[in-house]
Order: structure tokens, then sequence, then C-alpha cells
């Protein structure tokens, strides 16, 4: 069993590389505090995200065996990964008015029940849609001028026997569903400033499910 210290250190490179792949270029966000700590506040921004005319990249992680705490045990989190590594999701601080480019990391392969029954369809996105690479989707292959890269599905809605997690902001009306062991990437913008409060809508973690910087927090917009 992993400590939340280790995990974190032992996730960052793999994370690092795939947000390169998927994002193109870094996250900025505020942090705050998380299970039981206290962290402080910091803003995380790139020379890229600050090109107002670029849409601006927050990149999250899911990870499972962060230890809450001894009766809790492994409990399922939300984190944020800036230049320096993953952070706290406690609190995510965004532009408004500007194009949001949201990649969502998971590395929890197991299902959970829904919340609410509409909880798998997506919506809040640019063009109601999310753009989703698995492993169970990407086909590559090698040919004659080098490789045919192949795979990933844009999709409204995500089957309820995938569904992992979601990321939701009802203010926003902003609700996309994660599939198991998927990068998720989707668009939207936050067409006003203000506080709004995101949370997981499955059923994925007692502890974790009430607990702001695990699978609930809030969004900043400004």
């Amino acid at each position: 069993m992993k400590s939340g210290s280790t995990l974190i250190s032992g996730l960052t490179v793999a994370v690092l590389a795939a947000a390169l792949v998927l994002a193109g270029y870094g996250a900025a966000v505020a942090v705050g505090g998380a299970g039981g700590k206290t962290i402080s506040t910091t803003t995380v921004t790139s020379s890229t995200n600050s090109t107002a005319s670029s849409p601006y990249v927050v990149t999250l992680v899911i990870a499972t065996d962060s230890i809450f705490n001894s009766s809790a045990q492994d409990q399922p989190a939300y984190f944020v990964l800036g230049p320096n590594g993953l952070q706290s999701s406690a609190k995510i601080s965004l532009p408004a008015d500007r194009l949001i480019k949201l990649v969502i990391i998971n590395y929890d392969d197991g299902n959970a029940s829904l919340e609410m029954p509409n909880d798998n369809v997506v919506s809040g996105t640019t063009n109601g849609t999310i753009f989703v690479a698995s492993n169970s989707n990407i086909n590559s292959s090698e040919t004659a001028s080098g490789i045919s890269v192949e795979g990933g599905e844009t999709l409204s809605s995500v089957p309820l026997s995938d569904v992992a997690h979601t990321f939701t902001v009802p203010g926003l009306n902003l609700n996309i569903p994660v599939p198991t062991s998927s990068t998720v990437v989707a668009y939207f913008t936050v067409a006003k400033g203000g506080t709004y409060q995101w949370l997981c809508e499955t059923s994925c973690g007692d502890a974790a499910m009430s607990t702001v910087g695990w699978m609930t927090g809030s969004l900043v917009a400004s």
C-alpha cells in the first residue's frame, strides 16, 4: 500500500509525459488545502497560458491509492498537474470568458454507480462532446512512412458501465463523465466570473466524496 506522498512522486513523471502529448502545454492553477492538511496557496502559470488567444489548459489527474486516514484507507482523489508536479485540487483557478481546455488523466480502472441517472451524459462543453483516449480505443500501426496514429473517440455520453468518475460543476451545467483508465479532453468557457463547486457524481468513496481536495472543491473563475 502506497502513501499519498509516494503516490504523487511516483505518478509525476508518467503524468507529465501524458499531459505534454494531449494538452500540448502546462496547466495554471491555484492550490488550497486537502486531506486535513494545510497547503500554502500557490498560483502556477505558464507562458503559453498567458496568451489570451489560445485555450487556457488545466490538467487533472485521478489516482486511487492515497491514504485518507487509518479508518478510511485508500480513497480516490483528483490532483492538479502543474509545472512542478501534482498539487491539491481543493481550489482550481482559471480565467473567465476564455476557452478552457481541460485534460483529465484517469488511473482508476474500476467503474462506479452514478448519483444521478444522466451523469453519464456530457453537458456544458463545446459541441456537447468530449474526446476520450484509452488503451482499448487506440490502434496505431507502423507503415512504410512511419507510425500511423489512429484511435480515440469523440463522445456525447459514456456507457454507464464504463464511468469511473465525473467532473461536474452544477453552477455551470458542466458534466464530464470520465471512463475507466482513460484520458479525457474537453473544452468549455466560463462566461461569468465567480466561485463554483466542482464534484464527482459517482459513488467512488464515502470519505473522498465529501472532502475538499479529494472528490470535490471549488473552481474560481476571474
